[in-house]
């Protein structure tokens, strides 16, 4: 008699736990929806400064531009590798100054950063934010059209969330709610012997 009730208690507590735990996978996407609107708003707040970098015209000697770039020949004097050897970090020299960046993220062929390779750096309102080596353009984490496109693949990334877990929980309430309409919710009454 014992084992029918619990057994039968035991479904109806798993029935209610479904239904918790569909309410939890939308809270998660409610939250991963307030993930992506704040990125989003942040990708769209670097919008003036891609828009600047991108109308950017090399400097004139002489002539005072606010939103100007320099053309810097560099010398590579080394790499720094990440976790599975792929380059992220270029050191160089710039007009006699060591300089220092870390590259933005990019499939070009990275094989051609090598200490003692030359090339031409790009110097926008006091950052370095691209390196030319053999013919090859790499932005560095400072360019701020690469930085604004990397901001909003997290957003889109944080609203697919969002969408795939109210799915997920929809989905959940939708097969819960049949087992518990087909499921009774007392226990099946035992008969006893006389």
């Amino acid at each position: 008699m014992w084992v029918v009730r619990e057994t039968a208690t035991g479904l109806v507590l798993l029935k209610r736990r479904g239904v918790t735990d569909g309410v939890v996978l939308a809270i998660v996407g409610a939250l991963c929806l307030i993930f992506g609107v704040i990125v989003l708003v942040y990708s769209l707040s670097l919008d003036s400064a891609a828009r600047d970098f991108k109308s950017a015209v090399p400097c004139q000697p002489g002539i005072q531009d606010t939103n100007c770039y320099q053309q810097q020949a560099i010398g590579i004097t080394g790499v720094g590798t990440g976790q599975h050897g792929e380059v992220n970090t270029v050191d160089f020299v710039a007009s006699g100054n060591p300089h220092e960046v870390r590259l933005g993220p990019g499939l070009q062929d990275r094989s051609v950063l090598q200490s003692g390779a030359s090339g031409v750096a790009i110097l926008w309102q006091g950052t370095y934010t691209n390196l030319d080596v053999a013919g090859i353009n790499f932005a560095t984490d400072q360019n701020p059209v690469g930085q604004q496109g990397v901001w909003m693949v997290f957003a889109f990334i944080g609203f697919g969330f969002a969408l795939i877990l109210w799915a997920a929980s929809l989905a959940w309430h939708v097969v819960n709610r049949r087992n518990l309409m087909s499921t009774p919710t007392d226990p099946p009454s035992v008969a006893t012997p006389l």
